[in-house]
């Protein structure tokens, strides 16, 4: 995996027009919700950084990430010595999502299709902690505990369900056969664009070259969440 350009100082000197089809309904959340999930109206910098990521194949997990942003930030911290511009500013707000392409580009005027809302339901990957609470939203379990979990002791305010202590227990000894996550129904909001996003960007020459480029094998990103399928295509202004 090529990063070489993140070791180059940032440069927005090319103007260009990104335009965007959607290809499928969009869900844009910029803010870590609550219980419901409501979409942007259009892509915000930090989604249109994910986007390009995408684009890339920089398909990093978060620890990693925080490793090459400490690298990035020391990097920074040297070339400010020369131009104090460059300071690096953390930029992991809202979501646990690391953006590594912050610096290469802004946006400016964005022109956005009509849209139709609707809300429909989510299924979210969801891990807690509780010894409790994580069993009791597993639905599926390994075939071999459920005979075992039904002779546990009951609970004496609704003896349908099994005591919370005789639970615990249970899981803990019996870890490695419940599934790590669980799905839970989730209410998000999407939108269904009728044409296309076109969006004013200053962009870093050299990161306007890699897009380019794999945009002619690979045009097939997603936008907000991994449902949101688009089509990408640059202008030069």
């Amino acid at each position: 995996m090529n990063l070489s350009i993140l070791e180059k100082i940032p440069e927005r000197n090319i103007n260009v027009v990104l335009e965007i089809e959607p290809l499928a309904p969009l869900s844009m959340v910029s803010e870590l919700p609550g219980s419901y999930y409501k979409t942007l109206k259009s892509p915000d910098k930090k989604m249109l950084c994910g986007l390009f990521e995408n684009i890339l194949g920089w398909h990093f997990d978060l620890a990693d990430r925080k490793v090459i942003i400490g690298e990035l930030a020391e990097l920074r911290r040297k070339q400010a010595k020369k131009n104090p511009q460059l300071k690096f500013i953390d930029r992991t707000k809202g979501s646990t999502y690391v953006p590594l392409l912050m610096e290469y580009f802004e946006i400016g005027l964005q022109l956005t299709p009509i849209t139709n809302f609707y809300d429909d339901l989510w299924s979210k990957a969801y891990r807690r902690s509780d010894a409790v609470s994580h069993p009791k939203g597993t639905f599926n379990i390994s075939c071999n505990l459920i005979p075992l979990k039904r002779e546990l002791k009951r609970s004496k305010k609704n003896p349908r369900q099994v005591d919370d202590k005789a639970l615990e227990t249970f899981f803990k000894e019996h870890i490695e056969e419940f599934p790590q996550y669980y799905s839970t129904p989730t209410k998000r909001e999407y939108l269904f664009a009728k044409g296309n996003y076109e969006i004013q960007i200053k962009i870093d020459q050299n990161l306007y070259k890699i897009l380019n480029e794999r945009l002619m094998t690979d045009n097939l990103g997603y936008l907000g969440n991994s449902e949101g399928w688009v089509n990408l295509n640059f202008k030069e202004l």
